[in-house]
């Protein structure tokens, strides 16, 4: 197997790192944006920007880490994850110290304490500090078909479910030894098999504590047990501790790109570190708030800013703030709580947070920093203001005058000015704190610099939403429309690897701005790879655009598997769209959000080996031939 890449860069004293084709040892970090190095070959001392560095040209793979096949995220069971977050919370100590320092003693202690050898711990360090992902402390038996998963039927796993809800946590209390008598009664009568003892028992443990004790004791006992002291908010003493996330529809009316008329306002989704009050990440759409809207501005947040700032045009500002976040703090709204989320946070080692319905103060930073911008934005052009009285007779579509892509880069430099400005919450700027919690001062060390990931395609694909599906002959049907390529013939009806009777789902993520390619991670090849329409001919479209045009569909009666008809009427809407756009609005902001899906695909089109236009028939069922590495993977430098 090739060697696996690292996809973290650390930036801390004796890291080995690349700049130009050289190689250099950090010697200290100078600024959030500046290292001092020392060239290897040379000697020579340099300050090297963080932008621009790398990893070192050669890396050694790790023997742990050579052999291990690709987990499926969404296949991994709780109690494994809990097993990997066991391992993190031991390696901690290792994982905070340089990684050139000696820590033999501490890490016998370490290893006693986890009950496995040294040279395990120091595997579980490397592994770690390599990736960055929590995956990578899983157990062997976390992985697809390994000894240790669940081979409980699905009926029996309803019933444990059913009971742990509706007979276990209930005011009812009753107890581990009478749920486990009353899973086992059911399971009898119902003729299945019964499960363990140990096996019902786990079950229980991975239950949510809080919410445990709210059922089974109240609200106002769980809130006693694990709630913070009200207006405090815990952990937040360190840059990165505590990220919170939430959108807002800006008040602002801006322009299309071509006729420069109205368009009404765009959505802004923010997030913010509480413990400096940086914004760490943002993300302008024209769609509605989604999970896609959350993942995009949390892939932001963790991710540099220099490339992206370089595409938008903006050169005179920077934006030093990067990193993944201990705990990411969320409002409870429907596209928090997805699936995508949770699997994706897992994976990064992100403590999810959803604040409580109807209590404003546990989000006030995000909704600070949200009116802050707001208020910002009343001296462009353009302003809705907060209300009637505060506009007056001003006419804010009639002075809008700013297009999307200007709005963007408004807001780029605003972030940049509000980094500078004392805010009165901290009694500095948001970004000498940032500075300082990173660096440290003279009275308290700092954490560090986070680590910069260098896998930003797997990062921006991981918080996409995701759907999961077989692989037929035909390929992969979402939505009424075909997908395929050849890195899927290993996988065409797969079975089940704990039910042969069954087909094995694989996630499909999506781009709902761009829905004429998935992404498939490949765990032969180990990375994702892009899969195209099976009819190569049809055009990309957003999944707004897919829907609306199967409603028109339905109205003349023409069937939704009939994909060259549904995307003509496609065509003939955008057509009438194009006509109607300098007399309407939403023709207009139609074709502008348009536009802006077209922005975002640009530098992310794959160019795949070509596959033609295959029918059922012609594809092939067996894994003769398939080449991972002949397949071109996806871009990295987006």
């Amino acid at each position: 197997m090739s060697k696996k890449e690292p996809t973290q860069l650390w930036l801390k004293e004796g890291a080995t790192v690349s700049d130009n084709g050289r190689e250099y040892i950090i010697l200290a970090l100078a600024d959030i944006n500046l290292v001092l190095a020392k060239e290897v070959a040379s000697g020579e001392k340099v300050l090297l920007k963080i932008g621009d560095i790398g990893p070192p040209k050669k890396i050694e793979s790790l023997p742990s880490t050579q052999s291990r096949t690709e987990p499926n995220l969404w296949e991994i069971s709780d109690a494994d994850w809990q097993i990997a977050e066991e391992r993190r919370r031991h390696i901690e100590p290792l994982l905070a110290a340089p990684s050139h320092q000696r820590a033999g003693g501490k890490a016998d202690k370490i290893a006693v304490a986890a009950g496995v050898s040294r040279p395990t711990i120091y595997r579980w360090v490397a592994a770690f500090r390599q990736t960055g992902l929590l995956s990578s402390l899983l157990p062997t038996s976390g992985l697809r078909g390994g000894r240790g998963q669940s081979r409980l039927s699905p009926e029996v796993e309803a019933i444990i479910a059913d009971c742990l809800e509706n007979f276990h946590d209930t005011e009812q209390n009753a107890s581990i030894a009478s749920t486990v008598e009353e899973i086992r009664r059911l399971c009898s009568n119902a003729q299945l098999r019964l499960p363990a003892l140990n096996t019902i028992r786990a079950r229980i443990e991975r239950t949510n504590g809080r919410e445990r004790i709210a059922r089974r004791k109240g609200e106002a006992a769980a809130h006693d047990q694990f709630d913070p002291i009200k207006g405090v908010i815990p952990d937040t003493d360190w840059p990165l501790a505590l990220v919170q996330i939430d959108h807002t529809l800006l008040p602002v009316i801006i322009v299309d790109d071509v006729y420069r008329k109205s368009i009404r306002r765009a959505w802004i989704t923010l997030a913010i570190d509480v413990n400096s009050r940086v914004c760490l990440g943002m993300y302008l759409s024209l769609d509605a708030p989604s999970a896609m809207s959350a993942g995009m501005c949390i892939s932001h947040a963790i991710m540099p800013k220099e490339q992206w700032m370089t595409r938008l045009g903006v050169t005179s500002a920077d934006w030093p703030c990067w990193g993944v976040m201990g705990i990411l703090h969320m409002d409870n709204a429907r596209e928090f709580r997805g699936d995508m989320l949770k699997v994706a946070c897992n994976e990064y080692d992100i403590d999810l947070h959803l604040r409580p319905v109807k209590k404003p103060r546990y989000g006030a930073h995000i909704e600070r920093l949200m009116g802050t911008v707001s208020e910002g934005l009343k001296t462009v052009k353009g302003a809705t203001f907060s209300g009637p009285d505060e506009k007056g007779v001003y006419d804010s579509e009639g002075n809008a005058c700013m297009t999307f892509s200007e709005l963007e880069k408004w807001l780029v430099l605003f972030f940049a000015r509000y980094h500078r400005k004392v805010h009165a919450g901290i009694g500095t700027t948001p970004l000498t704190k940032w500075r300082e919690g990173l660096l440290g001062t003279k009275g308290k060390p700092g954490r560090g610099l986070p680590a910069r990931r260098l896998d930003e395609e797997k990062l921006r694909i991981d918080f996409m939403p995701f759907i999961e599906r077989t692989v037929q002959n035909y390929g992969v049907l979402i939505d009424d429309v075909h997908y395929y390529h050849d890195v899927l013939r290993p996988w065409i009806n797969t079975p089940h690897p704990e039910f042969p009777r069954h087909r094995r789902k694989f996630l499909f993520h999506r781009d709902p701005r761009d829905i004429s390619q998935l992404y498939f991670f490949d765990e032969i090849a180990s990375r994702y790879f892009a899969i195209p329409y099976r009819d190569t001919s049809l055009p990309p479209v957003s999944i707004w655009e897919l829907r609306e045009a199967h409603r028109r569909a339905d109205e003349k009666g023409i069937p939704h598997e009939n994909e060259k008809a549904v995307f003509a009427l496609l065509n003939e809407q955008r057509a009438v769209e194009a006509e109607a756009a300098e007399k309407t609005k939403a023709a207009r902001r139609a074709q502008q959000r348009r536009t802006e899906h077209e922005k975002a695909r640009k530098g992310k089109a794959i160019e795949l080996p070509k596959v033609g236009n295959p029918t059922p028939s012609a594809l092939p069922t067996a894994v003769r031939g398939y080449d991972p590495d002949a397949v071109q993977p996806l871009n990295d430098d987006d």
